[in-house]
């Protein structure tokens, strides 16, 4: 393809409009050309990055604009399954934030499509475009560590999101964990065998409200062992740990921190927590809206496939059936 690659973006919340800047001022060889979401004034406000742009409250409109070769797709988690066949059988490459469905049935069923129309498609799992997450996987890969032995993974959010947003966004597993399952393949090249998980309703509110802490223990299929926790809350910032140790050595991903500054004071010594994944992410988001735009333009299969969003949707509901059901589940069960 010669031509920019002409996106539209579907969802002008945190992450659409995010999306539509760097289309818009980050990257060369995209345009953004259209902006889609029910809410008007978010729309327009998204679409004018880029004064060529059009907004829209219809994103079939966007489907149906025989000049747009992809889409972006940034709405609520509960209809990305739907969303993503439609533009798949509309000819258009798609990215699309994570879970790619919030069912296997619904997962499986849109990856046929996008198949059938041989479109591409990239999942929003943006810690695989981190610059140190590339190197503990370059690390792992070239044997630095042995064997992998074991892992250890950690993501808690600072803050409960809405009750809006958890109505939309399927379980602590699916919406939150489901980065920490992806993260663990990435790395390690392997795969998941077994799944023990437990989940608990832990912060003050709503008692009926889902849960917003667990863990995960998993059976890799070398043997290894990895142990995942989330929550909802933090308190303190964004925190997102990895750690991966083998027969030869470990290594580790993230400490939260901005910078190696830290503050001395008569309260003691201090060195802040970033606050939000946009800090910690940043150059990662950009870079992986740029290889998908990469991707389009040159034929080639996106570093993070829809199969890789089955495969962490599959940890993900064996995660959930294991603390229904109180044991551990094997992914033999889902098969």
């Amino acid at each position: 393809m010669n031509e920019r690659v002409r996106v539209g973006v579907i969802g002008a919340g945190t992450f659409g409009i995010r999306h539509c800047r760097t289309l818009a001022q980050r990257t060369p060889a995209a345009s953004l050309v259209a902006v889609a979401d029910y809410d008007e004034r978010a729309g327009r406000a998204a679409a004018a990055l880029d004064r060529e742009a059009y907004a829209t409250n219809d994103y079939q409109t966007l489907l149906a604009d025989p000049s747009i070769h992809a889409v972006i797709i940034t709405v609520p988690n509960d209809q990305h399954a739907r969303i993503v066949a439609e533009a798949a059988e509309a000819g258009k490459h798609i990215y699309c934030e994570k879970p790619l469905a919030l069912t296997l049935a619904d997962a499986e069923s849109v990856l046929r499509t996008v198949a059938e129309r041989g479109v591409a498609l990239q999942i929003g799992f943006q810690r695989r475009f981190d610059t140190a997450y590339r190197e503990a996987r370059r690390a792992v890969a070239a044997g630095e560590l042995g064997d992998v032995e074991l892992l250890f993974g950690t993501t808690k959010d600072p803050a409960p999101p809405s009750a809006e947003y958890l109505d939309h966004s399927g379980s602590i597993f699916s919406d939150l964990a489901i980065h920490d399952f992806d993260s663990l393949r990435f790395l390690t090249g392997l795969e998941v065998t077994e799944v023990f998980a437990s989940a608990a309703t832990l912060i003050p509110g709503d008692p009926a409200a889902p849960p917003d802490t667990a863990t995960t223990s998993l059976r890799l299929s070398n043997g290894a062992l990895a142990v995942i926790t989330n929550s909802r809350r933090s308190n303190f910032g964004y925190d997102v740990r990895t750690e991966i140790s083998g027969s030869q050595g470990m290594v580790a991903v993230g400490d939260g921190r901005p910078s190696a500054v830290r503050t001395f004071s008569p309260a003691g010594d201090r060195r802040g927590f970033v606050g939000s994944y946009w800090e910690l992410f940043e150059a990662a988001y950009v870079e992986e809206i740029r290889h998908f735009v990469d991707c389009v333009a040159t034929g080639r299969a996106p570093d993070a496939t829809g199969d890789d969003g089955l495969r962490a949707l599959e940890i993900a509901i064996l995660a959930e059936r294991s603390v229904a059901e109180g044991r551990p589940v094997t992914i033999d069960e889902l098969r």
